[in-house]
């Protein structure tokens, strides 16, 4: 019988210089490795390795060598060697978390993984060593039940913790890297719009604004960041989907371009990855309609370069690849691929 740890082999050809892309096939218990070849888009997939309990959040170390994974069903945080020719995961080792982790993100030194539990409704903050997440958090904050997300900013000085549901809040925190302290921030946190219940968070490449995808309001707010003091206030919100779409589905995740010129979020229900276009000059977002995915797409990716997006469909056990055009945002659909059951996240990296 196969080990519960075992590492499936790759196939024999390698996909060093290419994009990988790694999915959580969280009912299978395992995290199945892709290339996608980018001259065609085309996605051949590589391998997998299985785990002791369902996968969902992943996780990039800063210095790419290291994937960190959330095992949900196990509360715990997985570490994974990633080979830096193939994007082959091994040697995988495991840290408890202490609560059901919906969201990890690993800080911008390297040495923390910060982590959010929905269920529980705590953050906390575990210990890096040598590329290894180890030990039980070293901080553990009560933040509020439904804690979705939880991201640094650019400096690495502050943390943020969107609340979907009745807490409808963005917690705002202190964050002390070389201490490894989280501590709330005054205000402790930014009031959601009526009924918009923000679920993930992305910033700017400039750093002075961020976006919230909201998951009840199928809409996402453009906040202003004050990088000093690590507080946000909202300026603008705009819906994700069509008027007669506004009382159903739900949002789930969202990306920026890496040129800072669009944002990107996907619609549960309507099955569908929502396109808008950046004002440069104050960040405002103008709507460019929708594009169809696969079922329910809970997580997607921009593969590093932005010439492709990868939408996981959690309701169809499917991946589908879209080519990006650079100068209108537009997502053009390429193929779909048959995936393992209930995949939940989708994460890419470019090997060097």
């Amino acid at each position: 019988m196969k080990s519960l740890l075992a590492l499936l082999c790759l196939t024999t050809s390698a996909f060093a210089g290419q994009a990988v892309v790694y999915v959580s096939e969280s009912v299978e218990k395992r995290i199945a490795v892709w290339s996608l070849d980018e001259s065609t888009g085309e996605l051949t997939r590589q391998g997998e390795i299985a785990l002791p309990g369902a996968p969902g959040s992943l996780a990039l170390s800063p210095d790419q060598r290291h994937l960190y994974a959330s095992v949900r069903s196990a509360k715990q945080f997985a570490t994974l060697d990633i080979d830096a020719k193939t994007g082959a995961l091994s040697n995988p080792t495991f840290a408890d978390a202490g609560f059901n982790a919906a969201y990890v993100f690993a800080d911008k030194t390297g040495r923390w993984l910060l982590a959010a539990s929905y269920s529980e409704g705590v953050v906390g903050l575990s210990a890096i060593q040598n590329g290894r997440v180890t030990g039980m958090p070293v901080v553990t904050l009560e933040t509020g039940k439904k804690a979705h997300c939880i991201q640094t900013d650019p400096a690495n000085r502050f943390a943020f913790v969107p609340h979907v549901g009745e807490l409808n809040k963005v917690e705002q925190l202190r964050f002390d890297a070389q201490a490894g302290t989280l501590t709330r921030n005054t205000p402790p946190h930014l009031p959601g719009g009526a009924g918009e219940g923000p679920r993930h968070m992305q910033f700017h490449p400039n750093g002075k604004w961020a976006y919230f995808v909201n998951e009840q309001g199928k809409s996402v707010t453009l906040c202003d960041y004050d990088a000093g003091k690590g507080t946000l206030q909202a300026r603008q919100s705009v819906p994700t989907v069509p008027e007669d779409w506004r009382d159903k589905g739900s949002c789930a995740d969202i990306h920026v371009s890496a040129d800072g010129c669009f944002v990107y979020a996907s619609n549960r229900g309507h099955d569908s990855l929502a396109v808008f276009s950046v004002n440069a000059e104050n960040g405002t977002l103008t709507a460019h309609g929708q594009t169809p995915t696969e079922k329910t797409p809970r997580s997607f990716c921009l593969v590093p370069g932005d010439g492709f997006v990868v939408s996981a469909g959690e309701g169809s056990h499917r991946l589908i690849v879209f080519r990006r055009d650079a100068a209108t945002g537009a997502l053009t659909p390429l193929k779909t691929y048959d995936c393992g059951k209930g995949p939940a996240w989708v994460m890419s990296v470019k090997l060097n």
